[in-house]
């Protein structure tokens, strides 16, 4: 095969294939559209950076894209696909996952809380470290860190506790981390479909929290 011959026939696999990939956004933009008439969101299926909060979530690897961002009018929640690539050359991971921002009625310090093991390769404020609380069963599922015990300890209640080591709360499958007067949970890449349930799954998160938070850290 001649040179010129390998060369068209490379750009006509190149085509295709930027076609084919062209076809497939195109139905999952037009999808997205119809899930959000449906359930009476709004949508932007366009790709952006990662929102200005300063979660350690979003100062992970490069190439941080949000896609088919999700919200109800008239509220600050959203829901949205998330996207970053960590390594480089033949060690260069791409990782996806699904991200429910919610805003709160207080202005927390900057914590995280995961299973064990899930936020050690993420870069960490100065001076954060483990925090434990008087629950064994917890302390040894999950993972607590943050710049303000006092903070950590009144936000993880006796209830708080209960619902977290409840089947409820995913079992550790989402990672939360709270900074001013927003939460995070970060799950694995979910359906378009299984966004709007994660939305609002996210928002009975809220409802958990103790109310005491909002004279302990008022919003200013």
């Amino acid at each position: 095969m001649s040179t010129v011959v390998l060369y068209l026939v490379l750009v006509a696999i190149a085509a295709a294939v930027a076609f084919g990939v062209s076809r497939r956004t195109k139905q999952q933009i037009a999808r997205a559209k119809r899930l959000a008439a449906k359930y009476g969101f709004e949508v932007d299926t366009d790709s952006k950076g990662p929102p200005g909060q300063q979660f350690d979530q979003f100062g992970i690897g490069r190439e941080r894209t949000v896609s088919f961002q999700f919200w109800r009018a008239g509220e600050h929640d959203s829901v949205f696909h998330y996207r970053y690539t960590t390594g480089s050359g033949d060690d260069s991971t791409t990782h996806l996952c699904t991200l429910a921002l919610i805003s709160l009625a207080f202005a927390a310090p900057h914590t995280k809380i995961g299973p064990e093991g899930f936020w050690s390769g993420i870069r960490r404020a100065v001076g954060f470290r483990d925090i434990e609380v008087e629950s064994t069963l917890f302390n040894d599922q999950f993972r607590v860190t943050g710049n303000d015990e006092r903070f950590a300890v009144a936000l993880l209640d006796q209830e708080m506790l209960a619902w977290l080591l409840s089947p409820d709360s995913s079992g550790g499958a989402v990672k939360f981390e709270l900074w001013g007067s927003w939460l995070l949970c970060v799950s694995e890449k979910l359906d378009l479909e299984q966004m709007f349930g994660f939305l609002d799954w996210g928002q009975s998160v809220r409802s958990h929290m103790p109310g005491v938070l909002g004279s302990l850290y008022p919003l200013s």
